[in-house]
């Protein structure tokens, strides 16, 4: 997993995510990479220094020192989304799933972080952002918001969740298995679906967490369709 977050003065938001407990994504692993967005010359700013220094301590024994970057970005937007969303790709994990922090930092980091995480393709995107007195926190898969609108997808995902197979849904929809097996891969690439593969068999698909709530954005109810 790569943790993507601005650096402010205040860590205490930062140290939350990576040591929260979330389902199917844990908290910060051996093998994870810190990414940490600021902008250029914050030295000078002691809070932010301090801030940088209690993350490291406390993430560094688990990825490695190596493995917490730092990126200094210019006080320019263009520069600083296409800075950020150059260091994401070329800091990915194996696993292609990137944490976004979003709780603290300058409020312009905070969107050229977002933008940035639009442009980078074929990853799994969770955006956190904690409420200021603490009382919770967001966590919202980017794929669901990013999916097109596809009719055809909204019944598919509605099948998967009353546990159709492949079979049953194309039989639903009037189209081949070939062709709906087509769509959950274009669905996969969003994490609307995910493909289990049994004892070496041909792949069954479960609708995810994302898949649920890309039918909420996009006004669908499954006993509407």
């Amino acid at each position: 997993m790569l943790v993507v977050f601005p650096v402010g003065f205040d860590e205490k938001f930062i140290v939350r995510a990576l040591v929260r407990k979330r389902k199917n994504v844990n908290g910060l692993e051996t093998g994870d990479r810190l990414l940490a967005i600021v902008p250029e010359g914050y030295q000078k700013d002691q809070r932010t220094v301090n801030a940088i220094s209690s993350i490291k301590n406390i993430a560094s024994p688990i990825i490695g020192e190596e493995r917490f970057v730092i990126l200094e970005v210019p006080p320019n937007g263009e520069e600083i989304v296409v800075r950020i969303a150059q260091a994401i790709r070329e800091n990915l994990t194996n696993d292609r799933l990137v944490l976004a922090v979003l709780s603290g930092g300058m409020r312009p980091l905070i969107v050229s972080t977002l933008l940035a995480l639009l442009s980078v393709q074929d990853v799994r995107v969770i955006v956190e952002s904690d409420f200021e007195n603490l009382s919770g926190h967001i966590s919202l898969e980017l794929g669901s918001f990013l999916a097109p609108s596809n009719r055809r997808w909204v019944r598919i995902i509605c099948g998967l969740l009353e546990d159709k197979s492949v079979r049953k849904i194309s039989e639903e929809l009037g189209v081949s298995p070939a062709t709906i097996s087509n769509e959950l891969k274009e669905m996969a690439k969003y994490h609307l679906v995910k493909a289990e593969k049994p004892d070496g068999r041909a792949p069954k698909y479960r609708a995810t967490k994302a898949g649920e709530l890309y039918l909420k954005v996009k006004g669908e109810e499954c006993h509407e369709v």
